[in-house]
């Protein structure tokens, strides 16, 4: 048997190496040498998988149970993580995040405001493009992933500026303690939005790292290409991880000694191959996860990016089963697995048959939308289809 190949309005991204960045860095500083890590990362890779802590389930009183980004890291098998939003803890286990967290579409704090403007957050479109900038709640409403610094406060005469706004140093009047030397973790994004930049520093440790200024930091941003950036949650909360392909884990070196538990963290994990859909539909994207190829018992379809309320459906086919609806294609297949009302996330195990006529045949993966308020293929009055999304078995 030989699974449906034919496919419309996707494009497929071979497995090449997903383009994160990672380098140690020695800074020299008006105060002594400070170390720490940089990251660049190339949002417009289509197997990039962003990471935002998830809400509570159920939900609580409270918005987050504290864990250090090491545990976070590990149990979701990130590539690269760092600590994110400030928090305040309520118990030794449990906090609230200070401003604007989002998980995956999911709204898992809200936007913070105190003056007139709401604080510096970073945002990612379901596309994963980045912006950063004081981000409303209209703004976060359209974001998939949120994470935010700190802007003005009753008990703090600093401004809370962006560390970085339009090309322009504002370290000076970004938030908190912007003269004195510290550890410190921070974002930022080029203009376009297609390029993120992180960068953790060590610091309180002397003869390893005296830790930055705000001005310093938003230096190094800078120097990176960075358009805007933001400070985010630092001291002892700053942590950096990031697991290479095939290599050890390498990490900072926390001013506590180990990895304070915190409230919120931001990772990215690399799916082996994805597919993203195009030309019609809401957009979206599936990755794997294992390894996709014949004999492999562990293989799971994951899609992201649907929109609320849409029924997710993946299944196999054969030639000739297809409904040609306009600019898209709608599998029509034998077998199907439904998750309904799936908008955000819906994920599949599948065991791929120990047959090499298996080679290079693909799964099929769509949602479908009743009452579709843009402008999918439709198959029926109120019925419409997005553009069939595919992976293809490798040897």
């Amino acid at each position: 048997m030989r699974l449906l190949t034919l496919f419309a309005c996707a494009l497929f991204a071979a497995a090449l190496p997903a383009q994160i960045a990672v380098a140690p860095q020695v800074w020299a500083t008006g105060g002594g040498t400070a170390r720490g890590f940089t990251a660049v990362i190339d949002l417009t890779d289509p197997r990039l998988e962003i990471r935002v802590t998830a809400p509570l389930s159920p939900l609580q009183s409270y918005e987050a149970s504290l864990r250090t980004t090491l545990n976070w890291h590990n149990q979701l098998g990130n590539r690269l993580s760092i600590n994110a939003n400030y928090f305040g803890t309520l118990t030794p286990t449990t906090a609230d995040i200070v401003g604007l967290s989002k998980s995956n579409g999911v709204l898992v704090s809200p936007v913070r405001q105190f003056g007139a403007a709401p604080d510096p957050a970073l945002v990612f479109a379901p596309n994963r493009l980045a912006t950063i900038g004081n981000i409303t709640t209209a703004q976060a409403a359209a974001a998939q992933w949120a994470i935010a610094g700190v802007g003005p406060s009753s008990t703090d005469t600093v401004p809370g500026t962006l560390l970085v706004t339009d090309g322009v140093n504002t370290g000076a009047t970004a938030r908190v303690e912007p003269l004195v030397r510290n550890p410190r973790t921070a974002v930022g994004v080029n203009q376009q939005g297609t390029t993120l930049y992180l960068a953790v520093v060590d610091g309180r440790q002397p003869g390893w790292s005296v830790g930055m200024t705000l001005p310093e930091l938003a230096n190094v941003f800078l120097a990176m290409g960075a358009w805007r950036a933001i400070n985010l949650d630092g001291g002892g909360s700053s942590s950096f991880l990031h697991s290479p392909p095939g290599g050890a884990l390498v990490q900072n070196r926390p001013s506590d000694g180990s990895h304070r538990a915190v409230a919120n963290h931001l990772g990215f994990a690399v799916a082996q191959s994805v597919v993203v859909g195009s030309a019609c539909g809401n957009g979206g994207a599936i990755s794997s996860t294992g390894s996709f190829q014949v004999g492999s018992a562990n293989f799971a379809l994951r899609l992201q990016g649907a929109p609320p309320g849409a029924f997710a459906f993946a299944g196999i086919g054969f030639p000739g089963n297809e409904i040609g609806c306009g600019a898209c294609t709608f599998l029509d297949a034998v077998a199907w697995n439904y998750v309904l009302q799936a908008g955000g996330f819906a994920n599949w195990p599948w065991a791929v048959p120990n047959q090499p006529s298996f080679i290079g045949t693909a799964i099929g993966m769509q949602w479908l939308l009743l009452q579709a308020p843009s402008s999918p293929c439709p198959l029926a009055p109120g019925i419409a289809s997005t553009a069939r999304l595919h992976l293809t078995i490798g040897p």
